[in-house]
């Protein structure tokens, strides 16, 4: 029993090399953090911008000229998305 306690310290002990490997393992998980807001806020970014964006070419175009410029980009997109179960699992 006394050798376990007079190891105890030696095998629990707090080194520098525990310290930073416990250290090491926070800040990665920090980091993803902060990376994956990075990647929320570019995302509002987009939004924001593609908003902003339509409500200027309405302000200055008008709603009637946007929304045919948009539904003819629609039409003539070559890669339309599928509808419908059969050709959804067809794409598989």
């Amino acid at each position: 029993m006394q050798h376990w306690i007079l190891n105890w310290p030696v095998r629990y002990a707090h080194t520098p090399e525990k310290h930073a490997k416990k250290a090491m393992d926070e800040l990665r998980l920090q980091l993803f953090q902060a990376e994956q807001r990075v990647l929320d806020a570019q995302m509002q970014v987009d939004y924001y911008r593609a908003r902003l964006a339509f409500f200027e070419n309405v302000a200055r175009l008008g709603i009637e000229r946007v929304s045919d410029q948009r539904n003819g980009s629609r039409e003539n997109s070559p890669q339309a998305l599928p509808t419908g179960p059969n050709k959804l699992t067809a794409l598989q």
